[in-house]
C-alpha cells in the first residue's frame, strides 16, 4: 500500500514539474515575441564569403597555374553572382511580405560588428549598398539562414530567429522556417529559376507563425 502511495505521489510531482516548466516556456515565448514585434529582427543575409576569400587565395597563389588561376577566377565570379542574387531575394522578400517587427539587413561578415557593439554603418539599403541605417533598439534579435542543426540528420535549411547572443530561441516561439530546398533543387534540375518563390513562401509563413504564436501564448 505504502508503495503504491509512493509511486502515486512521485507521478503527481512529476505531472506538476511537467506543468510548471511548460508554463514557464509560455511564458518565455510570450516574452520574447513581444520583444521582437517591439524591437527589431537584423535578417544576416549570406555572402559566401569563405568561399569567395578561398578562391580569391586560389587564383593569387604563384604555384597555380594558370588553367587553374582562370578556374578559380570563374568561379569567383559565378559564387559572388550567386550569393548577391540570393541576398537579393532574401531582402525583397522581408520588405515586402514581413511586417511582424522593424527588420534590419547587413551581411553575415559583418556579424562581428554587431557582436562588438557597433550599431551603424554596415546595413544595407534595398539596393544592398551600406546605409545610414541606426540599430537603437534593445533586445534585438538575429534571423539567420542556415539549418537548424548541422549534427542532426533531421536538419532542416530554414530562417532561424536568435537572440542577439546568437542563441536560437527555445519552443513554443516559432524560432525556425523551414524552406522548401528539395523542391528548389528539384526545379533547378528542370532548368527553372523558382529561389524567390520558396524563399518568398517561406517569409509568409514565418510571419504567420510569429503572428498565431502570439495570439496563443499570454503576455506575463
Amino acid at each position: 500500500m505504502l508503495n503504491r502511495l509512493s509511486s502515486v505521489l512521485i507521478t503527481l510531482l512529476l505531472l506538476w514539474g511537467s506543468s510548471a516548466d511548460g508554463q514557464t516556456k509560455n511564458v518565455q515565448a510570450a516574452a520574447s515575441l513581444a520583444q521582437v514585434r517591439e524591437n527589431v529582427l537584423v535578417v544576416r543575409l549570406p555572402s559566401q564569403s569563405k568561399k569567395l576569400s578561398a578562391l580569391a587565395d586560389l587564383a593569387a597563389k604563384a604555384e597555380t597555374s594558370p588553367q587553374e588561376r582562370e578556374r578559380a577566377k570563374a568561379q569567383y565570379e559565378l559564387t559572388q553572382a550567386e550569393a548577391k542574387a540570393e541576398a537579393t531575394i532574401i531582402q525583397a522578400s522581408f520588405s515586402n511580405y514581413f511586417n511582424y517587427a522593424p527588420v534590419l539587413f547587413m551581411y553575415d561578415y559583418s556579424s562581428s560588428k554587431l557582436t562588438k557593439g557597433e550599431r551603424t554603418g554596415f546595413f544595407l539599403d534595398k539596393n544592398l549598398e551600406v546605409s545610414d541605417a541606426v540599430l537603437d533598439k534593445d533586445p534585438f534579435f538575429i534571423l539567420d539562414v542556415g539549418y537548424t542543426d548541422p549534427s542532426n540528420s533531421s536538419r532542416s535549411f530554414s530562417f532561424i530567429i536568435k537572440d542577439q547572443s546568437y542563441e536560437t530561441l527555445p519552443a513554443p516561439f516559432p524560432y525556425a522556417q523551414r524552406i522548401n530546398t528539395p523542391a528548389l533543387a528539384f526545379d533547378q534540375l528542370l532548368g527553372r529559376n523558382s529561389m524567390e518563390k520558396y524563399y518568398r513562401k517561406a517569409v509568409i509563413r514565418l510571419n504567420k507563425r510569429l503572428y498565431r504564436a502570439a495570439g496563443r501564448v499570454q503576455s506575463p
